[in-house]
């Protein structure tokens, strides 16, 4: 009985020894094989933003006593080259009628602006990816407009005093901290393709808006009186609009 019983117990450890190499071997295989990867197609969403083009010339320096007055209130002086020709910015907004709104409250004031229309390129990118993957780099392509809509929403409850100052740099740290773990995530899971195709214009893509918001959260104005809320706005204007 008692040979029966250590015999037994000797066929079952070995059979579950069998079951869990099999199993390693398995998992294994189907890891180094990528079956557990599926084809998709990863886009950066269709993005077209609408500025308020507060005044346009062929000369930059033109723009520099209206961008600093613009800097010293709530806009965001942001100089953009379109086709050889420079136009002064006061903020960018992702739907037209924000933005008409906006230009009939200017005109009401004495301005005379103008709405630009502008399409954001998109990066495309096709491939065998993991769920992880797939996750990772839909948060990367999608970074440029979830930090826009972050800052944005910043701005205008600073405006608007929903929220104080103290609050709009904490909540602007809140964001890096966001595009930080993006970035970071990304850059580990494809470490061995940032020098290819789109995965390097998108690597440069976050770094610019690293950098930017680097710069924000340590309040590194253009002058000693621009705003923070026009810092903001400036701020969100490269990240949309720098190459």
């Amino acid at each position: 009985m008692k040979k029966f019983s250590i015999l037994s117990t000797m066929i079952m450890i070995f059979g579950l020894a069998v079951c869990v190499s099999i199993g390693y071997l398995l998992s294994t295989t189907l890891l180094s094989t990528g079956l557990f990867e599926t084809v998709a197609n990863i886009n950066s969403n269709q993005f077209t933003v609408y500025a308020i083009d507060m005044k346009s010339s062929d000369n930059a320096t033109e723009l520099n006593e209206l961008k600093t007055s613009l800097q010293n209130s709530t806009g965001a002086g942001y100089v953009y080259n379109l086709d050889n020709k420079y136009h002064l910015l006061a903020s960018i907004y992702e739907n037209s009628a924000d933005a008409e709104l906006v230009k009939t409250n200017l005109k009401n004031n004495g301005y005379s602006p103008e709405i630009l229309k502008i399409d954001i390129p998109t990066l495309k990118f096709s491939g065998n990816f993991s769920a992880n993957e797939k996750t990772v780099l839909t948060n990367a392509v999608q970074a440029k407009q979830t930090i826009f809509k972050a800052l944005y929403d910043i701005a205008i409850s600073l405006d608007t005093s929903v929220s104080d100052k103290t609050q709009a740099k904490l909540e602007c740290n809140n964001t890096f901290s966001k595009l930080v773990t993006i970035k970071s995530n990304f850059e580990t899971i494809f470490a061995d393709k940032l020098k290819s195709d789109n995965f390097e214009k998108l690597h440069k893509s976050l770094e610019n808006i690293y950098n930017n918001l680097s710069l924000l959260i340590s309040e590194k104005t253009v002058t000693t009186t621009q705003t923070y809320s026009s810092l903001i706005k400036l701020t969100y204007c490269k990240i949309i609009l720098d190459n």
